[in-house]
């Protein structure tokens, strides 16, 4: 009876040996490998260096937005927001206002339900009348046709009009500032009087320059309103009733509607950063010179650049047979962010060169049978734990670079910047840590799968 026992242990352990050194097919995202001694391995040693690079200049026009405010942020510096843009005369006649009688100035601001920082203090907000007409600048002598952030024009020094509130984005829905009233029966005068100055759009800006949204130093957050930032002229008629109306002023020539934003990084760890032409300037910091974080905040000019200098030595791991899937985990590092100051809701991997141009986006296929689309990170928020991060399948990316055998590891990389409009008018902004952070939980994680098979 013993002997039979030890037949049967001694077969049943051979058989399950076998099948131990011999797997079955694989089938891993659809592909089907070899039916041979295979196995799926995934690696995520392979280095990810993680850059802040400068942006020189981009448009913040037609963004569809008035913005204004500022506040300082112990990772980027003391950063402040205004608003330029046209305005055109009422449409209207001389006769109608003979005996109408000049009330009140006053600006209009739709706010929409957006800011970022500290809403719970107060903010000055002034509204100035331009000094200068606003003009695109030129190029090599032709005359340009976009603004940018780092545009800006001169004003009067004594602002139209002024007011000191707190902004409850998710209760209020407008904000009105009262402006001079010298200015506002200037304006009506010339309504009376059937005045040139308000017989076209074209006459009105040679008068009229524009007008400019701010704040001053002591502000704690930026809010965001729509661009219909309109001035209204209010008047009455000297009747029994004491009828009264208003005339408005709207903001005309989208194009020129624009966003300015300066940004002092001074005792930053970015305070280096800067343009090539601006002395003791340098337009990319490795994140292994900020604390092993890196920084992307694209209206305070900055951009995470992510590079894999050695991915194409997968190919040389043993047993190496195929390359299956990549993935890209960014983690946000703990406690930079916060209901106030949130993480962009979606942020892209586009490529790039040595020149830190935003080239294609990068597109992956959501669910079989459906065409690629963008990717924007898929972000997981927790504000208790820590634990967010944005994921990209790098599948195709990988793949392109492991089949060209001239990969120009030295100059290529990605680029993480939110899309637009976002990406003009947008301050939630991401510190990523890299793979030295000294909390995992904040580290970036390239996820490699390859097919690794042995022969016996």
């Amino acid at each position: 009876m013993l002997k039979k026992l030890l037949f049967l242990f001694f077969t049943l352990a051979s058989i399950a040996l076998l099948n131990a050194c011999k797997r079955a097919d694989i089938n891993f995202s659809s592909q089907l490998l070899d039916n041979t001694l295979t196995q799926i391995i995934m690696t995520d040693t392979f280095n990810t260096e993680l850059s802040t690079v400068y942006i020189d200049s981009f448009s913040t026009g037609s963004t569809g937005v008035t913005v204004f405010g500022g506040y300082t942020d112990p990772y980027f510096g003391r950063l402040d927001a205004q608003t330029f843009y046209e305005i055109a005369p009422p449409t209207t006649t001389a006769t109608d206002y003979v005996k109408s009688i000049y009330d009140s100035l006053y600006i209009t601001l739709k706010l929409r339900n957006t800011f970022y920082g500290d809403t719970t203090k107060p903010i000055h907000i002034q509204v100035s009348r331009l000094a200068e007409p606003i003009i695109p600048p030129s190029f090599y002598g032709d005359p340009g046709s976009v603004l940018y952030s780092k545009n800006s024009f001169a004003v009067y020094p004594t602002p139209l009009g002024s007011i000191n509130t707190y902004i409850r984005p998710s209760v209020d829905d407008s904000i009105h500032i009262k402006l001079n009233d010298a200015m506002g029966q200037e304006l009506f005068n010339k309504i009376k009087t059937a005045s040139l100055d308000l017989q076209s759009t074209s006459n009105f800006l040679s008068y009229f320059y524009g007008l400019r949204i701010a704040s001053n130093s002591n502000s704690n957050a930026v809010y965001t309103c729509a661009d219909s930032a309109t001035v209204y002229l209010a008047y009455h008629n000297p009747n029994l009733n004491k009828d009264s109306a208003r005339l408005a002023f709207p903001l005309v020539n989208r194009n020129l509607h624009f966003i300015h934003v300066n940004a002092d990084r001074m005792g930053t760890a970015l305070q280096n950063l800067g343009g090539l032409n601006q002395p003791g300037k340098v337009n990319a910091i490795k994140s292994t010179q900020t604390g092993n974080m890196a920084f992307s905040q694209p209206i305070s000019n900055t951009m995470i650049k992510v590079r894999f200098p050695n991915i194409q030595d997968v190919q040389k791991l043993p047993y190496y047979a195929k390359f299956l899937k990549a993935q890209l985990i960014v983690r946000p590092v703990a406690n930079s962010f916060s209901p106030l100051y949130y993480l962009p809701p979606q942020l892209r991997l586009s490529t790039t060169t040595i020149l830190n141009m935003l080239g294609q986006d990068l597109t992956a296929v959501a669910a079989p049978g459906a065409g690629a689309g963008v990717q924007y990170g898929s972000l997981v928020t927790d504000y208790f734990s820590g634990k967010s991060y944005y994921t990209y399948d790098l599948t195709n990316y990988v793949k392109s670079i492991l089949a060209d055998p001239e990969y120009p590891y030295f100059q290529s990389g990605l680029l993480l910047t939110p899309p637009n409009p976002a990406f003009q008018s947008q301050f939630a902004r991401l510190v990523a840590g890299n793979r030295f952070y000294p909390n995992i939980n904040c580290q970036i994680e390239l996820d490699l799968y390859y097919a690794s098979v042995k022969s016996y």
